[in-house]
């Protein structure tokens, strides 16, 4: 007996080592739970403020401090002049990637949006206004420090020209200064030893590589070519103090020099009261 046992023992053990597996299901895995605890995201949209086509952006960050409360923080730049911050406490919780925000600011309804992991962004339409006027849009949210400028925010450009001027020619120097805020910006030239400067909005449309300044009530328009890096603006003035024309079909090259911008000031409301909603 003791030898079949050991026998059907060897066998068994012999079977196990040599028959094919049996195949079983992959268990569904159950994907981690999403935290947004201690992140911070910002987003900006831009439009246009009031009758006057003044531009603007709007400045939205939240910051999710616990695992269900966090704080807004909101500002807006308009006409190139930033306005005051305003911060709102919030309430938040999360089931599977949706999120849902209550805050005063919104009113009773909680604001609902889903969080995009795979690309780490989220988008919410958010407006702000004063009671008659609303501006906003829909803003696409990055982790702080992820986000990239919109081209051509912070970027300067130069051209020159040479112009006939008697028996030789004059050259002239243009500088092109896109700001980083209110799609301000300005445009300067130094032609013989008479140089000036004037102060303008901006409008780009990525799409089409194409846009416009706006210069004194007029708009100029510009194309950008990405290929090359040169950008192409349509303008024409006068020399200060004179009646030459300077200017036409300039092709700017970017400036990479380091340098301050001296950025005026418009006379416009420094701040007017708003508040956050949506449509």
């Amino acid at each position: 007996m003791r030898h079949i046992a050991t026998l059907t023992a060897a066998l068994l053990l012999f079977a196990a080592c040599t028959k094919e597996e049996p195949t079983t299901e992959p268990q569904p895995q159950t994907a981690p739970p999403v935290s947004l605890a201690g992140t911070e995201w910002v987003g900006t949209c831009d439009d246009d403020f009031y009758v006057w086509d003044y531009p603007a952006t709007i400045f939205w960050e939240f910051d999710f401090l616990t695992d269900s409360t966090g704080e807004i923080k909101l500002t807006a730049v308009i006409a190139a002049q930033p306005q005051d911050e305003l911060t709102f406490p919030f309430r938040y919780s999360i089931e599977g990637t949706e999120v849902s925000v209550s805050c005063y600011a919104f009113g009773d309804e909680p604001l609902k949006f889903d969080y995009d992991t795979s690309a780490r962004t989220f988008t919410l339409e958010l407006y702000i206004g004063d009671g008659n006027t609303t501006i906003g849009g829909t803003t696409v949210f990055h982790l702080k420090g992820e986000e990239q400028p919109a081209f051509p925010v912070s970027t300067s450009w130069t051209a020159r020209q040479q112009l006939p001027s008697g028996d030789t020619l004059m050259p002239v120097h243009w500088g092109l200064d896109f700001w980083e805020y209110g799609w301000g910006g300005q445009v300067n030239y130094c032609a013989g030893s008479t140089c000036a400067g004037v102060s303008l909005f901006w409008h780009y449309d990525s799409a089409s590589h194409s846009g416009t300044v706006s210069i004194d009530g007029t708009r100029h328009p510009f194309t950008y070519d990405p290929a090359t890096d040169i950008l192409t603006l349509e303008y024409t003035t006068q020399i200060y103090g004179t009646t030459i024309p300077i200017g036409s079909t300039l092709q700017f090259y970017r400036d990479t020099t380091e340098g301050s911008k001296k950025k005026p000031q418009l006379t416009i409301p420094k701040t007017i009261p708003i508040f956050a909603s949506r449509r």
